[in-house]
């Protein structure tokens, strides 16, 4: 691959959720407000006609389809898997690819943005 641009940039979305088949207060619907970074890598010949390696109001349109909806009924996705932070960054890096698929991502997600640092991270490097 040689030079590549690294672009980074986040957003933060409220929703709800709930864990099927886990034993603990998690199985109740309770709500997050869970902060995603998203890094975006890809050589010069990957820029478009404008010179832009990725559009960011795609990640805008991707923060819509998940901002204060209860995650385990809107998203389709979650009705197949459990919207875990594991589950959430992989369903964030699958639209990604959707969009660009000729592009590398790495996820974050941060479940709670007030004290706690724990995270989780899905992406292709």
């Amino acid at each position: 691959m040689g030079k590549y641009f690294l672009l980074k940039t986040e957003f933060v979305f409220d929703s709800a959720h709930s864990l099927r088949n886990y034993e603990g207060k998690c199985k109740n619907i309770h709500g997050h407000t869970w902060k995603v970074e998203i890094w975006i890598k890809g050589d010069s010949s990957k820029l478009d006609e404008t010179g832009i390696l990725f559009d960011f109001t795609n990640v805008q349109k991707l923060k819509e389809k998940l901002d204060h909806k209860y995650l385990n009924q809107e998203i389709p996705f979650f009705m197949d898997w459990n919207p875990t932070a594991e589950n959430i960054s992989l369903f964030v890096y699958e639209e990604l690819k959707k969009i660009r698929n000729d592009l590398f991502y790495k996820v974050r997600i941060y479940e709670t943005l007030v004290g706690k640092t724990t995270y989780c991270e899905y992406g292709d490097f």
